[in-house]
């Protein structure tokens, strides 16, 4: 069996030779022998497509410490992530300084770059980089025929910059996310869900002189590529024929979302905070570029967070965060909206402390991340569960993400 490589945005990953367009140095590797997954030859599983499906996220960019929270972000929110989870937080929490006393420019990312993927896809990879499959076909064939009939989840994100300067933020994005599952009647088709957006994620806030009050509002412009269908094996094995299906499937959007988000913080020690968040505003209707196709929506998610934040001395401080999501959503559950975390911060009050240790779990299961903030670099890596059933079925998948970016408003 040959490696087939999966078309990205006009960009071609080789297995062969190694070689790679696009992506960032450190996930190319990662991402070349992952994106071969369509070249498996489907089998029957335990968890059929009528209980589970090819989930994807909804937010432009993927994010490691609002994953290891649990997706309990909401009132610690305000680096580059508080454009999605709330653009109150833009600029700054303010919990010690006044907004005239922070820096003028907190954040200026060139790069962010982020990889996630699930448990299948991270076997996958470790073994192409333990037995040199990168450059042996053969190996990579038989490691991929290993693993056949396993649902994969490959996700990466690239923020060529990013920056918030006094309580503005602007995130150039470019985001790719692809899930697959083996058809369970008919182990010669793979049903496959491809998304791709490319956009400027912008937002801005403001706050009263303590930062005690703030309000945000953020706006993602761009254009959304999406293919969704069933697609034969053999298809995907020619390269004349997968462009085909590909092409044939593929739907264009133009992507207009819109956040709003409120956050009170009160003036105690333990620095209580409240929040409430609207992401996807009045239920996104991303408009198809063809009359003919139907709209993408992407659901309102009505948040509610409460959050202490007491300060532990001179060493750091604890963050105890517990949310309520998809709050106007009624045919979701109860116990999916609950989720919660506590993040450990040594040696600052923010996101851009020197070290966070983070835990945190929803109906889904536990989360846990951690990140190193070494002033120009910055390192952040977690792992969460994700349930992918479909109805009433539970069907829990765990991803893993890496994120990684060079600050230069740190140095």
């Amino acid at each position: 069996m040959q490696l087939i490589p999966i078309p990205i945005r006009g960009t071609e990953f080789t297995s062969r030779s190694g070689k790679v367009k696009g992506p960032p140095v450190k996930t190319r590797v990662i991402i070349m022998a992952l994106s071969s997954f369509l070249s498996m030859q489907p089998r029957l599983i335990a968890a059929t497509t009528e209980e589970s499906d090819t989930i994807l996220d909804d937010a432009p960019f993927t994010t490691a410490r609002a994953n290891a929270l649990g997706g309990a972000l909401s009132t610690i929110a305000e680096d580059l992530d508080a454009i999605y989870y709330n653009p109150a937080g833009i600029g700054g929490l303010g919990f010690d300084a006044s907004p005239r006393k922070s820096p003028f420019t907190s954040t200026f990312v060139f790069p962010y770059a982020g990889v996630s993927m699930n448990q299948t896809a991270d076997t996958v990879r470790k073994e192409f980089s333990a037995k040199g499959a990168q450059s042996d076909a053969n190996a990579g064939a038989a490691i991929l025929d290993a693993h056949a009939g396993k649902r994969q989840y490959l996700r990466a994100t690239l923020m060529p910059m990013g920056f918030i300067s006094g309580r503005i933020a602007v995130a150039p994005t470019i985001d790719h996310q692809i899930a697959a599952v083996p058809m369970p009647d008919n182990p010669g088709q793979v049903h496959m869900r491809y998304r791709t957006f490319s956009g400027t994620i912008i937002g801005s806030s403001v706050a009263d002189y303590a930062n005690r009050l703030s309000l945000g509002v953020s706006q993602t412009i761009g254009t959304i590529q999406e293919t969704d269908g069933t697609f034969d094996y053999l298809d995907f094995a020619d390269v004349e024929k997968r462009k085909t299906a590909l092409g044939e499937n593929r739907k264009t959007y133009t992507a207009s979302t819109t956040n709003v988000g409120l956050t009170i913080r009160l003036p105690k020690k333990i620095a209580p905070t409240f929040a409430i968040v609207a992401r996807n505003m009045g239920n996104t209707k991303n408009r198809a570029t063809n009359p003919a196709d139907e709209p993408l929506y992407f659901n309102e998610d009505l948040t509610a967070g409460a959050s202490i934040s007491p300060k532990l001395g001179k060493f750091g401080r604890l963050n105890v965060l517990v949310e309520a999501s998809h709050l106007t959503q009624i045919h979701v559950p109860a116990i999916k909206k609950l989720h919660g975390g506590v993040e450990l911060l040594v040696g600052g009050d923010n996101g851009h402390a020197p070290v966070g240790i983070r835990l945190g779990g929803n109906e889904a299961g536990m989360s846990y991340g951690m990140h190193l903030n070494l002033e120009l670099i910055g390192i952040e890596a977690e792992s969460h569960a994700v349930n992918i059933g479909v109805n009433n079925n539970r069907v829990i998948e765990r991803r893993t993400s890496f994120i990684s970016y060079i600050n230069i408003a740190s140095f």
